[in-house]
This record gives structure tokens, sequence and C-alpha cells, in this order.
């Protein structure tokens, strides 16, 4: 008997536990939203779902249960690969302690000294980033709840509107220039492609790319006809393309190097694309001309990921580790950059792989930003509980 997780997309909604027979190849789902599954001596399946662990009693030889999964009292860390925890046969549980608590976030807006000030949207599982609308009256957030997707936050009227729902998990929103449109990377198949839809009507979705790769928006330039987004790719890791808005939609790939580069911002101008790549075995924010490369400058001296623009296009901030970067440029006539120098430091949540985690207001003064309201529990202790079977089958008595 083989128990494993499938993925369909990357919320809990979005996974499940399977399980095969090795003899004749029968398989059936045993839990629809649920990982990391274990089969204990104990007669029961355990399984997690964000931090929380469940049981569910169990048959091996019919694959069958006759009871409903109990949820268990313990907390075990979920990881973007799996929880992190193992059971003995004699009932030893051991794991990394998780907290359901850790994903109770906040937006908030900080200013250029760190100074935080917190928004009146409500305490949700927000994802770590967020896009400004081009009038600065609304911000995109991706908000986790069984699936993820993206709504609308008003901060005038301080309220949380969806805006993508359906089958399958949407995240990464990008705004177009006039702000009648989002683009963001929708799982629909499995596979995360490029979707968009406009903002102010109940119209449906459009798809724009197909791919078998996961892709994600990164910016728009500045007139609207070029969205560049980066992919993953089996042999050089991950790329920056651009799709042609208009027309028939045309693809093509501007930066692709054996190293991997991501998180793609085009300056307003249109003249300039920022990235972040690990060409010299760290994470560096680089810039080459655009629309056709060219000249090509490192902007971060001691590592960098997440570059964006200032709206004037006379400022380029990036992170380094938790602190928030800064650096004067130049786009015109020539790219020159100044010295990096640090804003200010602080602990927010981090954005999935390659996708910004914070936005500017237009004036280049604050930040929008994702951040915990719990700290998270210790990862660098193993909490060991012996005895466990007594308490698994006290509150899941097998079959």
């Amino acid at each position: 008997m083989l128990l494993f997780t499938v993925w369909t997309g990357p919320a809990d909604d979005e996974k499940r536990v399977d399980v095969q027979r090795l003899d004749d190849g029968q398989r059936k789902t045993l839990i629809q939203g649920g990982e990391s599954g274990r089969y204990v001596t104990s007669g029961h399946i355990v399984y997690t779902r964000g931090d929380e662990l469940f049981a569910l009693p169990f048959d091996p030889r019919t694959l069958t249960s006759s009871a409903q999964p109990i949820r268990l009292g313990d907390a075990v860390w979920g990881g973007s690969e799996g929880a992190h925890y193992a059971v003995s046969d004699n009932g030893v549980l051991v794991a990394v302690a998780g907290s359901p608590g850790r994903y109770e976030r906040r937006l908030v807006w900080v200013g250029r000294d760190g100074r935080v000030e917190p928004l009146a949207a409500p305490p949700r599982y927000y994802h770590g980033n967020a896009a400004i609308s081009p009038d600065g009256r609304r911000a995109a957030v991706d908000i986790e709840a069984g699936t993820v997707g993206v709504w609308l936050y008003d901060f005038m009227r301080a309220t949380l509107t969806p805006l993508t729902t359906g089958k399958g998990s949407s995240q990464a929103p990008r705004w177009t220039p006039d702000g009648t449109h989002i683009v963001y990377r929708g799982t629909r198949t499995g596979t995360r492609n490029l979707w968009w839809k406009t903002v102010d009507d109940a119209a449906q979705e459009e798809r724009l790319t197909t791919g078998e790769v996961t892709q994600t928006p990164g910016s728009w330039s500045g007139d609207g006809q070029w969205l560049a987004y980066h992919e993953t790719d089996p042999t050089t890791g991950s790329d920056i393309w651009i799709l042609a808005s208009g027309g028939d939609r045309k693809t093509r790939a501007v930066v692709r190097t054996p190293s991997a580069e991501g998180n793609s911002r085009l300056s307003p101008d249109g003249r300039w694309l920022a990235y972040a790549s690990n060409e010299s075995g760290r994470n560096e924010v680089m810039v080459q001309s655009f629309p056709e490369p060219g000249s090509r400058t490192q902007v971060s001296t001691s590592g960098g990921i997440d570059p964006v623009w200032s709206r004037d296009g006379r400022e380029l901030f990036y992170l380094n580790g938790d602190a928030m970067m800064i650096v004067e440029v130049r786009t015109s006539p020539a790219f020159t950059v100044g010295a990096p120098r640090k804003l200010f430091e602080g602990r927010y949540v981090p954005a999935p792989n390659g996708v910004a985690s914070y936005d500017v207001s237009a004036d280049g003064q604050r930040f929008l930003r994702v951040q915990p309201m719990h700290p998270d529990p210790p990862t660098d202790r193993i909490q060991v509980t012996l005895n466990w079977f007594e308490t698994l089958r006290r509150l899941a008595p097998a079959n």
C-alpha cells in the first residue's frame, strides 16, 4: 500500500491524500483537502491541513473507513513540501511544532522610516504580496480560504471584494496601466498559466497563455503593450518572457540563461527591465535595456530580490533579507545607478517564489506589505510525545 499527496493547486482544498495498492494498482482518494498522510499501526491514517493534524480510522485491507476525520490537538509545522512529523510503530509522535495562528495576517503601510500603520482590512490569510491600482484607490491582494483568490481592497471604504471565483487558485495580481484589468496566474488544470479579467464587472476570465510550466506575471509596460512575466523551465530554471497585449499575443524570451531569473519589473518609461538573477551564485538585482537586450547593470551589491520602480522612475527599491533597500537611478539618456542604502528592516510575510512581496505608493513614501500577527513557533526544536496512540484511540476509535 502506498500513500501519497496529490496537488492540483497550491491551496489546502487543492491537495488530497490518495492510496494505491502495489499488487493490483487499485487507487482511490481518501481525504480531499489534506496532505502528508501517514498510516500508523493504531489503525489510522493521520494527515495535516495547514498546521492542524487530523486522524481517520482506516482498514488497509479494504482501503475504506466508516468514520469521519477527527481534528487532533497537536499542531505540526506545514511546509511547502509537506508537514514535518513522523510516528513510530510503538506510538511516539515526533514533530516540529506548528501553529494555526501563524496564518493570521494583516495589511499595513510601512513608511520609509519603518513606521507601521495597520490598515482597516480584516485579518485574513493574506499571501505575501499586494498590488496598488494605478489610481491608488484599491489594492489587489491574494487571500487563501480553501483556495487562493484575488480580492480587491478599497482603501477609502475598507472593504474586501472577491475578484476571482470558481475552480482553482488565482495568485500574483498585476493591474494594467489603465486600471481596467488585472492579470494573474491561475491554476485551472494543474498548471499555472496567465489569465486576466476586467475589474468592475462580472465578465468571465480570459486565458492569455498556455503551457505545462508555471508562469507568473511581473509587470506591464507603461503603454500597456507588453507584459513581462517569468516561467519555469526544466533546463534553465526560470526565464523572463514578454507577452504582447494586442494582436495574436505573441510571446518571446527576453532573459533566458542557465541561471534563474524572476521578479521582472519594467521601468515607467518602458526602456529598462529590472529583475533578480542568481547568476553570481546568489540573487542580485539586475537592470537591462528593453525591449531589445543590450547594456546590463547590477544594481544590488550584497544580494537582492523583488525590485520595484518608483512611479517617476528615479528610484528603484528591492529587498535584501528583511531590509528594504533603495537606490537612485537615471534612465535617460543612459542607465546610471547610485549606491544602495537601507531604508528600514522588519519582519513581513515573504511572497511565494517569484512573486513581488510589496508595492509602493504613488509618491514613493509608503510600502504596502503583509505582516504576521503572531510570532512563528521555533523551527529548530523537535517535540516528542510518548504513548501518543492512547490519545489517538481515545479521540478517534479505530474500526
